[in-house]
């Protein structure tokens, strides 16, 4: 079953722009053919002149088409920033925060690797917990062993 009703006028628009679709690929693709015909073939038979002249002014276009891209890749980078603070306002403004990870069961043990630090740290829920760090001073791992959890 279908979630849009016949009267929405949806299904139109949606056939309407698969068919721009298919077009433009279909328009791309012999323009892609064209190009590379006449590349290899060169129907025309210019004089190496001509072609070195066209050649720069291709390369002066291309750059400004390089340009007017980084400009709007830099638009976009700064639409998605202000996204992304917009929604993490309205999401502090809301009261709404990440759902809470339940705790884990009583006595998991939980192992978090540090390798920046060079050390490991070793934790029971409601045990203690076990620090060893081998970059030390002295050698000894983590100071002395073992501290109460809170």
């Amino acid at each position: 079953m279908s979630k849009t009703g016949v009267g929405s006028g949806r299904g139109s628009r949606s056939r309407v722009r698969r068919g721009a679709v298919v077009a433009a690929l279909a328009v791309t693709a012999a323009l892609l053919v064209a190009g590379l015909v006449g590349f290899f073939a060169d129907p025309l038979r210019l004089p190496p002149e001509v072609l070195q002249v066209l050649d720069q002014r291709a390369s002066v276009v291309s750059m400004f088409i390089g340009a007017a891209g980084l400009v709007i890749a830099f638009a976009a980078l700064l639409l998605q920033l202000r996204s992304d603070r917009r929604r993490t306002t309205a999401e502090n403004a809301s009261g709404t925060e990440p759902p809470a990870q339940p705790p884990p069961a009583p006595g998991t043990q939980t192992q978090l690797n540090m390798p920046a630090a060079g050390g490991t740290v070793n934790a029971v829920q409601g045990g203690t917990l076990n620090i060893h760090n081998p970059a030390a001073p002295g050698g000894r791992p983590g100071g002395g062993g073992q501290e109460p959890s809170s």
